[in-house]
């Protein structure tokens, strides 16, 4: 059968050619901050294990993804947001592989006819999820993509084991504590990795686990206690937006995981609440109907193809993996959702392997992300994307021209300003981070003073002109 294989042409040609652009974004944001961080631990001759037993506490302790990456992206890749955002689509692509490696290890273990088909298409409709957006243009969540391809990994080794043979099956399982460990040195939420093994087993009915599986996932929860019980020396006070609480935060986090599973993109929620309602919720409704329509009629067509206790597990696994998110008490990106979307597009791919409107699901899922990537990217502020762009714009202006030291700032909107920041400044200008004075209006003892308006604008004013 010629149509899945089809699919799988359209929505690898869609996702590569909507994902190249994100190639050409600059740095922006916690970008700068890492960058002038791995600058000066390179520069000091700091050894590489010492990222992982920090002296000082950190916001997060993601020694792998986060202190020893930019040390890499410093040191090997000169700082050069080009060749850092080509290893950002390289792990999506091979986090995206992983999903098709634990499809495949999946549907072996259930029995499944067509594993490769699944396999394909399951891979291929996780890297076409517009939920991949900001990790695709924003250099500082490359995280993200390592903690998929690490999860996926160590699920294929569970899902393989029970069936291998006894040398093969001791090795898989061997590696399930090394994966994990390496997902959490990437990122917090690996430490839901172990509930999620328990989903993955109850799906594929393996019954009563070996004495070999029964260790292999109590190391699992040795690692995740080790880990926080480091995480809790090597961490400080995590910001507000950060904290778990419950209430109404629990309705909004929900809302929102529906959107990221339905495609929707972040900047058009808060349009929803900061723009124009009547264009949001238009846009709103393009991304969100392809997408539930592919949803519905793989599940539809497919529904047979899974049992009653496999649709429930897939809901589980989405629920647990996302699990935290629905606590924050503000912060909610759609990709915080890249681990809860991998049991369903698998659930997808197993619907529809062998079935006559695999086209159709495929045309729909790319046609919802187009439209949101596509729209997201010409947003301007308060887009996220739009901010890069404009701190770019303006950190090129100010590297044509003569800039004092130190350097006065005033801005009006902090929103906007973030996207450069002292950092950026200091990157981009060569400027010590202390010579650099941020504040709301221009001091008078300042020789120089750039203003940054409300709408994005600057220009230099003297010290004699209230801004």
């Amino acid at each position: 059968m010629l149509l899945p294989w089809g699919a799988v042409a359209l929505l690898a040609v869609s996702a590569l050619v909507m994902w190249l652009p994100a190639l050409k974004t600059p740095f922006w944001g916690d970008d700068y901050v890492f960058l002038l961080a791995a600058r000066a631990t390179n520069a000091a001759g700091m050894p590489w294990w010492s990222d992982f037993w920090p002296t000082s506490p950190l916001l997060f302790w993601r020694p792998l993804s986060q202190e020893g990456y930019w040390r890499w992206v410093e040191a090997v890749l000169g700082g050069n947001a080009h060749s850092a955002h080509v290893v950002s689509l390289v792990l999506h692509m091979a986090a995206s592989l992983g999903v098709a490696l634990f499809g495949f290890r999946l549907a072996r273990a259930c029995r499944w006819p067509h594993a490769g088909r699944i396999a394909a298409i399951a891979g291929i409709v996780y890297a076409a999820l517009a939920m991949h957006l900001l990790p695709l243009h924003w250099a500082a969540a490359a995280n993200n993509a390592m903690l998929a391809l690490f999860t996926t990994l160590l699920l294929a080794a569970w899902a393989s084991a029970r069936d291998a043979a006894p040398v093969r099956r001791a090795l898989l399982l061997a590696s399930t504590p090394v994966l994990l460990a390496l997902g959490l040195l990437s990122k917090e939420s690996a430490a839901l990795t172990p509930g999620l093994m328990l989903v993955v087993a109850w799906f594929v009915g393996a019954g009563r686990p070996g004495r070999g599986a029964l260790v292999a996932w109590l190391a699992c929860v040795g690692v995740v206690a080790a880990w926080l019980v480091l995480r809790a020396r090597f961490t400080t006070d995590a910001d507000t937006a950060y904290e778990l609480t419950v209430g109404g935060n629990l309705v909004r986090n929900t809302l929102s995981f529906v959107a990221w599973m339905s495609n929707v993109p972040r900047e058009a929620l808060r349009m929803v609440l900061t723009g124009d309602r009547m264009q949001a919720l238009a846009w709103i409704a393009a991304t969100a109907l392809p997408m539930l329509a592919a949803w519905g009629i793989a599940s539809w067509r497919g529904r047979s193809r899974l049992l009653r206790r496999q649709w429930v597990a897939v809901a589980v696994f989405a629920g647990l993996a996302y699990g935290p998110y629905f606590l924050f008490s503000w912060n909610s990106y759609a990709y915080y959702a890249a681990i809860a979307a991998v049991f369903p597009v698998i659930a997808l791919a197993r619907c529809v392997a062998d079935d006559a409107q695999v086209l159709v699901v495929a045309a729909l899922i790319a046609l919802s992300s187009w439209i949101a990537v596509e729209g997201s990217r010409r947003l301007d502020h308060p887009g996220l994307i739009g901010r890069a762009r404009w701190a770019e714009s303006l950190l090129q202006d100010l590297e044509r021209q003569p800039v004092p030291a130190p350097m006065h700032v005033a801005i009006r909107d902090e929103h906007r300003f973030y996207a450069l920041g002292q950092a950026g400044l200091a990157w981009r200008l060569g400027i010590a981070p202390g010579d650099i004075r941020v504040a709301t209006r221009c001091p008078a003892s300042a020789r120089h003073c750039l203003v940054i308006d409300e709408t994005g604008r600057w220009h230099w004013r003297p010290p004699s002109v209230k801004p």
